[in-house]
C-alpha cells in the first residue's frame, strides 16, 4: 500500500477533480503576479503598454479595469477552486481513515490466533490510534502541495520569461537551499522512526499500569521499579528523541522559510554585479520571488508531514504483513448432527526460537461425547491451554485430525465447526451487550439472572448489560449467562470456577454442569480443583504436553464425591 493508493482506491474520480481543481488554481496563482506588474510597469512583463483607463464599479474608480477585471476572475475562481478541492480531499480523508480503520479489524478478526498472540495489543493499538492518523493527515496535503507546487512551476517559468540569466541562478540558488535542508530533515526523519518504535513498547507498558494496578499498589518496590524502567524510561526516552528531533527539523524549516529571501538577497547584493538586469526586470524578478516565498515554505512544511505518513505507512505495512488472514473458507454451513469430537493422533507445536524448538503438546488421541462431561487436568505448563485451543479449535493441529464424527476439520469448515462451540477462557472478555442475541426472551434472561445470583446486581435492557462493575466471579457468571443463551453444542470452561465462593462452586460443579449435561451439551473442563473430579464422565491427565492418561469416573465415585462435598459445604 502506497501513500496515496487508499485515497485513490476510494474515490478515483473524486482524487481527479480535487487534483484538477488544485493545478488550476496553482495555475491562477502563478498568473496573478504577471497581471499585477504589467498594469504597473507593463515593460517589465515585456507586453504591450495598455492606457490606464477608468471606470466606476460600486461608487469606486477603478483603473486599468480590463486588467482589474482580469485579476479578480482568477481570484474568486482560486478562492472556489481550492475550496471544493480542500473539501472534496477532506471528506474523502475521512472515509479513508474510517477504511484504513476497518481494514485492521477484519484484519484482526480474521487472523489466526497465534498471530495475535505473537503480535500483541500495543501494535495493533498504536497503529489504530497514530499511524492512521497520520497516514490520512499525510495524504490529504496532496492538493495543497500540488497548488504550491505548480504556483512555483508557473512562477520560475515567469521568470524565465523574463530573463533566463535570474532564472537559472534562482534555480540553483533554489536547489542549493532544498540541499540544505534536506540533509538535516532526514536526520531528523529518523530520529521519528526510532521514536514510534519505542512508542510500541510504551503502549505495552500503559496497558501494565491499568491491567497490573491491583499487583502494582501491593508492592511499593514493584511499582518504583516499574515507573522508572518502564513509563519514566519510556517517556523520557520519546521526549528526549521527540525534542531533538523537532529542535532538527523545526529549524530546518525555518531555514526553508527564508530560502526565497536568501536567494532575494543574493539577487540583489550579488547578481546584479554579473549580468546586465534593469531596475524593471529586477522589480519584476523580486516582486515573482517574494510572491513564491509562500509556497516555498508550503512544500517544505508539508514535507515533515508526509515522511511522518510514511513512517506510519511502513508501520502499518508491517502489521497487515505480520498479520495474515486465517486461509479459511467464512461461509458457515450447518455441519451435521454429530455426538462426538473426536481427536486422532492431533500434534501442535509452537513458534520456537533461534536457541530453542517451541513446546510441543501430542500425538494426542481422545473423544469428547455429547451428553458428558469432560475434565482436562494437570500441573503448569503441561499443555492444557494449548489443548484447549485445540479442542475450541483457535488453533489448528500440525498433524493428525480432528473430527466431529464424520466431519473433519478442514479449511473448508473450520468457522462452520466452531459456530458449534462456546467457551469461557481464563482471560475471557466481557462484552457490556449480548451480541448476536437479539431475539432472545426478556424471560430466560432474567431467569438466568436470578439463576447465577444477579438478579440484584445486574439487569439486561435492549441487549445492554446495566453495569460491567462486578467482582471477578460475577463477572464471569454473566460470561456463563452469555453461553446459556448462545446455545452451543460444546461448552469449554477454563478454570471458571477460580473466582467464585464455596457455595456458588457447588452450584456450579453439582446443578450447572450436569443441567447442561442434560441437555445433551458435549462439556469439557479445565480445572485444578481435584474436590469435584468426581464430577467428570472421564478425565484427561495432561503431563508435560502428553496424555498421560484417560481416568474414567464410575456412578460410585460420583454419588460418593457428591456426598463428601456437600458435607464438607455444611461444615
Amino acid at each position: 500500500m502506497k501513500l496515496f493508493d487508499a485515497f485513490n482506491e476510494k474515490s478515483p474520480n473524486k482524487v481527479f477533480i480535487s487534483i484538477i481543481l488544485g493545478a488550476l488554481a496553482g495555475v491562477c496563482y502563478a498568473f496573478l503576479i504577471p497581471i499585477v506588474l504589467n498594469s504597473l510597469a507593463p515593460e517589465v512583463g515585456r507586453f504591450a503598454r495598455v492606457s490606464p483607463e477608468m471606470n466606476t464599479f460600486l461608487t469606486f474608480d477603478v483603473a486599468n479595469y480590463k486588467f482589474a477585471t482580469l485579476f479578480f476572475f482568477p481570484c474568486v475562481f482560486i478562492l472556489v477552486a481550492r475550496s471544493v478541492s480542500h473539501i472534496m480531499s477532506l471528506r474523502i480523508s475521512m472515509h479513508v481513515a474510517t477504511e484504513l480503520r476497518m481494514k485492521i479489524y477484519h484484519r484482526v478478526a480474521r487472523a489466526p490466533i497465534v498471530a495475535l498472540e505473537k503480535m500483541g495489543s500495543p501494535k495493533l493499538i498504536a497503529a489504530l490510534t497514530t499511524d492512521v492518523q497520520r497516514i490520512v493527515m499525510g495524504a490529504r496535503s496532496l492538493p495543497d502541495l500540488l497548488i504550491s507546487l505548480v504556483t512555483l512551476v508557473g512562477m520560475l517559468g515567469f521568470l524565465l520569461y523574463m530573463n533566463s540569466a535570474a532564472f537559472w541562478f534562482v534555480m540553483g540558488a533554489i536547489i542549493f537551499g532544498v540541499i540544505a535542508y534536506q540533509i538535516p530533515m532526514h536526520f531528523g526523519n529518523q530520529i521519528f522512526m526510532r521514536s514510534r518504535n519505542i512508542a510500541d513498547e510504551l503502549q505495552a507498558s500503559i496497558r501494565g499500569l491499568i491491567y497490573g494496578a491491583k499487583e502494582l499498589k501491593l508492592n511499593t518496590k514493584k511499582r518504583e521499579n516499574f515507573f522508572n524502567e518502564m513509563l519514566i524510561a519510556g517517556e523520557a526516552e520519546i521526549l528526549k528523541l521527540d525534542k531533538r528531533g523537532f529542535t532538527i527539523v523545526r529549524a530546518s524549516t525555518n531555514f526553508g522559510d527564508l530560502i526565497s529571501f536568501f536567494v532575494i538577497g543574493a539577487m540583489t547584493f550579488i547578481f546584479v554585479n554579473y549580468h546586465s538586469i534593469s531596475n524593471a526586470e529586477l522589480l519584476g524578478v523580486i516582486m515573482a520571488l517574494l510572491y513564491v516565498t509562500g509556497p516555498v515554505a508550503s512544500i517544505l512544511s508539508f514535507i515533515p508531514q508526509v515522511a511522518m505518513a510514511h513512517i506510519s505507512l511502513n508501520k502499518m505495512n508491517q502489521i497487515l504483513a505480520e498479520l495474515p488472514e486465517e486461509d479459511a473458507n467464512q461461509e458457515v454451513v450447518p455441519i451435521k448432527e454429530w455426538s462426538k469430537m473426536s481427536f486422532s493422533n492431533v500434534t501442535y507445536q509452537h513458534i520456537g526460537t533461534e536457541d530453542s524448538a517451541g513446546f510441543q503438546i501430542g500425538p494426542i488421541s481422545f473423544e469428547v461425547e455429547r451428553g458428558h462431561i469432560t475434565f482436562i487436568v494437570g500441573g503448569n505448563g503441561s499443555g492444557k491451554s494449548t489443548l484447549s485451543k485445540l479442542v475450541t479449535l483457535h488453533y489448528l493441529p500440525k498433524d493428525g485430525e480432528i473430527c466431529f464424527d464424520d466431519t473433519k476439520v478442514d479449511l473448508q469448515t473450520l468457522v462452520s465447526c466452531r459456530q458449534e462451540i462456546g467457551a469461557i477462557f481464563s482471560d475471557y472478555y466481557l462484552f457490556d451487550r449480548l451480541l448476536g442475541l437479539k431475539d432472545t426472551e426478556q424471560e430466560e434472561i432474567d431467569a438466568y439472572l436470578r439463576d447465577l445470583r444477579l438478579d440484584q446486581k445486574v439487569s439486561v435492557k435492549n441487549g445492554h448489560f446495566s453495569t460491567l462493575a462486578l467482582s471477578d466471579g460475577q463477572k464471569k457468571r454473566l460470561a456463563l449467562l452469555v453461553a446459556y443463551l448462545e446455545n452451543k453444542n460444546l461448552y469449554i470452561f477454563d478454570e471458571w470456577a477460580a473466582d467464585q465462593d464455596p457455595n456458588f462452586k457447588e452450584v456450579f460443579y453439582h446443578k450447572i454442569l450436569p443441567e447442561l449435561k442434560a441437555k445433551n451439551k458435549a462439556v469439557v473442563v479445565i480445572s485444578h480443583d481435584d474436590r469435584y473430579f468426581h464430577v467428570a464422565d472421564k478425565v484427561l491427565v495432561m503431563e508435560e504436553g502428553k496424555l498421560a492418561r484417560i481416568e474414567l469416573i464410575s456412578e460410585e465415585t460420583r454419588q460418593a464425591g457428591i456426598a463428601a462435598s456437600k458435607a464438607a459445604i455444611k461444615v
